[in-house]
């Protein structure tokens, strides 16, 4: 008998304690943070409150307002309510936030000023059909949109800021249950990402289905784990220059895939056979920088392919190849007029004409200037 009461006791302990508070305000309970904010939490209101709930931007407390920075397991499983409006002062949306809000129907808004979603922050919210990410988002965190099985849109305003989000594993990224995603409204079919992005994330377009190309841009130089993956519509890939390295299935799945082009002049290393499981290599066409096939050749799957030597890597005025047009430039080509380093005809003969002396000095600075 005593087991059993103590065990009722600690119950209810428990119950005291996920249901604590510092105040009430409004009906909804807060707990105060260290950085002076407050944080909305689970309480008998928001358990059973239904239809639109909008989050407030401040609460009153001692004659003082407190801004409204996170939410805290506030509104899990509760399947009355059908939409949300977030105060302009919320920064995380805490673990179990909205889990198991059934009811909640169309597409969620995450406001501009958001930086994570918690664990389970959505999770088993079976009525989304579409979820609005803001570019302060830094992170998502684990099954943080688990089930969402009736998601079909992903909406973003910046692809950047998308690529520098890190997911743990892919079911916590939207896109894997939405399949589609929309940039400024429209939907993504051709992919450019950013040069300021060096790395694409782990299951960053995880069967991405709307894609139909994509560009690494000038900055990427890892593409990472199951990136791509099942991306069924993906066609043409280009990478850039400084591609170096392609993680493990990287672009698994990518049936459609028919063409690439690769403007690295030393083959991509794969972290192993399965970045492009899924593939039929043989049929793909590969484009390569000129007198690079035989590097290519040497690697797996590239050898399998059919290899174009037709891609040109320069860029017109990029002298001494540093991947910029400047004054260096100039002293690159007087250099290599006057003999002092051997000439190189594909980067110097700025003029066309077959020959590399002063009057290709003429054309760079005019390159340099933007006269042509």
């Amino acid at each position: 008998m005593k087991k059993i009461l103590l065990t009722a006791a600690l119950l209810l302990t428990c119950v005291q304690v996920a249901w604590s508070s510092d105040f009430e305000y409004d009906n909804f309970a807060y707990n105060i943070n260290e950085d002076g904010t407050v944080s909305l939490v689970y309480n008998n209101y928001t358990a059973s409150v239904a239809g639109h709930v909008v989050i407030p931007d401040q609460a009153l407390y001692k004659g003082r307002y407190y801004k409204v920075t996170v939410l805290n397991e506030a509104f899990r499983d509760n399947g009355n309510i059908t939409s949300v409006t977030f105060g302009k002062n919320i920064k995380t949306i805490g673990a179990y936030s909205f889990y198991g809000c059934s009811g909640l129907t169309g597409v969620v808004t995450i406001p501009e000023g958001v930086t994570s979603i918690g664990n389970y922050g959505f999770g088993n919210c079976s009525g989304l059909t579409g979820v609005s990410i803001p570019k302060s988002l830094a992170s998502i965190g684990e099954y943080a949109f688990y089930e969402c099985e009736g998601l079909t849109a992903v909406y973003v305003t910046d692809i950047a800021a998308w690529c520098r989000l890190s997911f743990n594993m892919f079911w916590d990224s939207p896109l894997s249950y939405a399949h589609h995603l929309y940039l400024n409204g429209a939907e993504e079919q051709n992919l450019e990402i950013p040069d300021e992005i060096t790395s694409i994330n782990d299951c960053a377009f995880y069967e991405c289905t709307s894609l139909q190309s994509m560009s690494t841009g000038n900055g990427v130089d890892t593409i990472g784990w199951r990136s791509f993956y099942y991306c069924t519509n993906l066609r043409t890939v280009i990478f850039g220059q400084k591609v170096e390295y392609i993680k493990d299935n990287a672009f698994s799945g990518c049936s459609a895939l028919s063409e690439i082009f690769s403007y690295p002049v030393d083959p991509p290393t794969l972290q192993d056979y399965d970045a492009f499981r899924g593939v039929d290599v043989f049929s793909l066409t590969l484009h390569v920088p000129k007198g690079s096939k035989e590097k290519y050749r040497k690697y797996y799957p590239w050898y399998h392919c059919t290899i174009v030597e037709d891609l040109v890597t320069t860029t017109p005025g990029d002298v001494n190849g540093d991947g910029k047009v400047n004054v260096s430039d100039v002293t690159a080509l007087v250099n290599m007029i006057l003999g002092v380093v051997p000439k190189d005809d594909e980067r110097a003969d700025l003029n066309g004409d077959g020959k590399v002396n002063v009057t290709d000095i003429t054309a760079l600075i005019n390159i340099i200037l933007g006269v042509i």
